[in-house]
């Protein structure tokens, strides 16, 4: 009798593995996730601008490698996604054709250089101060608060701010009895224009000066015709000056 068994296969059973792609990284699924997202049926990604924003940056990746992989290079500079990690080639090592960042997101750059231009065009066409006038030191006894108590305008010495000089044009602010708020210009040195307004608290009130050659020497440094606007605001004075009319 042969005492001698048959031979039975004791090891392990052999695994193969299939042909097809190595197991995606993170960034490669975020990628699909993102696209799938801009591309699917159920798009939904143009109300997410950080997830448009990540689609392009993935996309650009993704674009950087492909190229890199055709040229023989390595894709230094490429956007700052983590790498995933080098697997033997089991199928088609020919590199996924780059695909181009989605329209959407396109739209959204578009959007905002055109509200970034628009922005500009707007700042272009608000007029801007030739002068802004800053709140000096006044003193307490000062000429124009015997003027206004001399019109009877009854102005409240403690309540008296003066600006900046505009040229040779003292500026002041000061309330009345009456609780409005007094605004005054005065040309001391060339022509002795004087204007004042008196308006409720929080009003703003604007007081013009004409260049007028022929009537004094106001303004000698501007066009005949000009117009300086005061535009009083709360702790500062605007000046605008406006060129002769035509």
């Amino acid at each position: 009798m042969d005492g001698s068994s048959s031979a039975q296969d004791s090891g392990p059973e052999s695994l193969e593995l299939t042909a097809g792609s190595p197991r995606p990284s993170d960034p490669e699924r975020e990628l699909d996730e993102l696209r799938a997202r801009a591309y699917g049926p159920d798009a939904d990604i143009e109300a997410d601008p950080a997830a448009m924003a990540r689609l392009v940056e993935l996309e650009a990746a993704h674009l950087a490698a492909a190229t890199a992989v055709r040229t023989g290079g390595s894709a230094v500079g490429a956007a700052p996604v983590p790498a995933a990690a080098p697997a033997a080639p089991t199928g088609d090592t020919r590199p996924a054709p780059a695909r181009r960042p989605p329209r959407r997101a396109w739209a959204v750059v578009g959007a905002t250089v055109l509200v970034g231009a628009l922005a500009a065009a707007v700042w272009n066409l608000v007029p801007r101060p030739d002068a802004t006038l800053q709140q000096v030191a006044v003193e307490a006894d000062s000429d124009i608060i015997r003027v206004l108590s001399a019109q009877g305008r009854g102005p409240v010495a403690s309540t008296l701010h003066r600006f900046e000089l505009y040229h040779d044009v003292r500026v002041w602010s000061v309330e009345d009895h009456a609780g409005k708020v007094c605004f005054i210009v005065w040309d001391l040195a060339a022509s002795g224009r004087f204007s004042i307004k008196c308006a409720p608290p929080g009003t703003e009130v604007a007081l013009t000066l004409s260049v007028a050659r022929e009537a004094d020497e106001f303004g000698h440094w501007l066009p005949d015709g000009s117009n300086v606007d005061f535009r009083f605001r709360e702790n500062t004075v605007d000046v605008f000056v406006r060129p002769p009319a035509g």
